[in-house]
């Protein structure tokens, strides 16, 4: 098979370098293979087809995240969803990195330290958890499987290591018998078959809203499916229904930790507890939201300034 660069492909199809290269990274150009940083496309390959335009059926908020992650954009909603969700989900997993770490590792894969210690595991779950959230809204559109959620698991737990004396964690619903956190917890046995019976009651339901999605949440938390991860996955799937469902995103802090699981243990008697909680959460996101609007509306007026000045 004979074979042509990128850039004898993009000038056949009229196109940028740019773009053949995205078509390859994306493998949507079968055979095509790099070497030494060259991307070489079989010469009989035909431009593939465009895809349907998913984006314009994506919620707003949604689609704006995508845009600022597939743009690489390291500032803007994305940004603050990346550092404040991975920095706040571990805290409540007690991950002792600081926000300013995980900001840190995020912009530089690197870490720093004022000689304290830092747990290997920390570092690596928090890496871990920045690919969660792409992975989140990748699948935000789609509905929940049990196959999903476990690929969530696997993905937060890739790498992480314990002390010798210990075995690492296994990904995958847990085999034993757990201590009850949320009240009765499901035996090892019936977790498949409960988390299939929660997912399909949650996606046969007609509207699906703030309360819909706490309710699948305090259910998912109480079947407690795996050894470990409960707590971080579940505030994940949270958002990946927020954002499917045009619901205002919200990130729980390790300051409202007490009021967020009492809210749990107690959503079948007074459900305002995890209600509040969540809302308060839910008002600092929409703060973000207006703040990034005024911020990107001044970096547009300073361009149109810039470029009516250079006339």
């Amino acid at each position: 098979m004979n074979y042509i660069t990128a850039n004898q492909a993009a000038e056949r199809w009229g196109v940028s370098e740019g773009i053949v290269r995205r078509y390859c990274r994306d493998e949507r150009i079968p055979d095509a293979y790099q070497e030494f940083g060259t991307w070489y496309i079989p010469e009989n390959a035909v431009r593939p087809t465009r895809k349907k335009k998913e984006a314009s059926q994506l919620p707003k908020l949604l689609k704006t995240l995508i845009k600022q992650r597939d743009g690489r954009m390291y500032r803007g909603l994305y940004e603050y969803l990346q550092i404040n969700m991975v920095y706040s989900n571990g805290r409540m997993a007690s991950n002792r990195l600081t926000r300013d770490q995980i900001e840190v590792l995020y912009k530089t894969d690197r870490i720093f330290t004022n000689k304290e210690s830092i747990k290997v595991n920390d570092i690596i779950e928090a890496r871990n958890h920045f690919l969660c959230v792409d992975m989140i809204l990748s699948n935000a559109m789609k509905p929940l499987t049990q196959t999903f959620i476990q690929q969530l698991q696997s993905t937060l737990l890739s790498e992480s290591c314990r002390h010798k004396r210990h075995a690492p964690i296994a990904a995958g619903y847990r085999k034993t018998a757990t201590t009850p956190k949320f009240g009765k917890t499901t035996p090892p046995t019936d977790i498949s078959a409960a988390i299939n019976q929660l997912f399909k009651e949650y996606e046969a339901q007609k509207d699906i809203g703030f309360h819909e999605i706490l309710d699948l949440h305090v259910r998912f938390e109480r079947i407690r499916p795996f050894e470990d991860c409960n707590g971080r996955i579940g505030r994940l799937l949270m958002l990946k229904e927020c954002l499917r469902h045009e619901v205002t995103p919200f990130v729980i802090d390790d300051k409202r930790r007490t009021g967020y699981l009492d809210g749990i243990r107690q959503w079948d008697e007074d459900r305002s507890i995890l209600m509040d909680v969540c809302m308060e959460a839910q008002m600092r996101f929409e703060a973000q939201i207006a703040l990034q609007g005024l911020l990107e509306c001044q970096s547009q007026h300073m361009r149109a300034y810039h470029k009516g000045g250079s006339r």
